[in-house]
């Protein structure tokens, strides 16, 4: 199972550009474009939330149009920049959900089983699962515990560091693992929120944060750092799922050279 993340779209109206700055529907047309042109093909994509900057429905259009170009499944959640009701009235005619008021969703894919989590709070950066979704997530893993379960949700876990950020991770980490330690079929939890690749171990659970597609999350481990976006090298994140093993893969999106061989037709090194 090759799964492709695509994650913090923050698409606005009329296709503006995000801080004057970073034309993010012109990103997001060329991560669609890269996940389609891969080989072997991903066989879906998870969008893991902020797919709107401000969650009004006219930047769910923008945003339809173009998801709707993929060819492989796609399934969606939404985060803190993203208002439920106008995503899934948007995007209705391409992805659905399997809890009748938060954007969870649960999908299964060669004997592993997908489960998307809605962490948003409309109006609030943070993360937080209702009680709703927990006890809809101990039924989804209480009804397929023999099976290895991904997870996916917009908001980390873990504190990673990054101060202005770490605020906004999920509030009640500590509710959800409650929920999780009862199974032994969780492999990993997928994340975005961060616009940075991070990887991380939480209560003995791997979570793998996707990388920007269009502006990251400037690195920078001082405390008192400000809030700041930098343009470094756009990026999507793969995940191949077999069995109960999970790797993580960063596919750049911009043009680099190569691939050059190591080895000349004699299958000598080249020296």
């Amino acid at each position: 199972m090759l799964i492709a993340q695509l994650t913090d779209l923050h698409i606005k109206q009329g296709g503006k550009q995000a801080y004057k700055k970073v034309d993010t529907l012109k990103c997001l047309y060329a991560a669609v474009n890269h996940i389609n042109d891969l080989r072997p093909r991903p066989d879906c994509v998870v969008v893991t939330g902020d797919l709107g900057d401000f969650g009004v429905l006219e930047e769910y259009q923008l945003i339809n149009k173009a998801l709707a170009e993929f060819e492989m499944p796609l399934h969606v959640i939404p985060g803190n920049h993203d208002d439920r009701h106008n995503l899934r009235d948007g995007l209705s005619n391409l992805v659905s959900f399997d809890h009748p008021q938060y954007c969870n969703f649960v999908a299964e894919k060669d004997e592993l089983i997908l489960v998307g989590l809605d962490s948003s709070v409309i109006g609030k950066p943070y993360g937080y699962l209702t009680t709703e979704t927990l006890e809809w997530l101990d039924s989804v893993l209480t009804k397929n515990s023999t099976k290895p379960a991904m997870l996916f949700i917009h908001h980390p876990p873990m504190e990673v560091g990054l101060n202005h950020m770490d605020v906004q991770n999920l509030q009640n980490s500590d509710e959800l693992y409650d929920v999780l330690k009862r199974y032994g079929n969780v492999t990993g939890i997928c994340a975005g929120h961060l616009h940075r690749p991070i990887t991380a171990v939480w209560n003995s659970i791997p979570v793998w944060v996707g990388p920007s597609h269009s502006h990251s999350v400037t690195l920078d481990l001082d405390p008192n750092a400000c809030s700041s976006f930098s343009l470094e090298p756009k990026a999507i994140q793969l995940l191949t799922v077999k069995g109960r093993t999970v790797v993580s893969h960063i596919s750049y999106i911009d043009d680099s050279d190569g691939p050059y061989p190591f080895f000349d037709e004699e299958g000598a090194l080249i020296d």
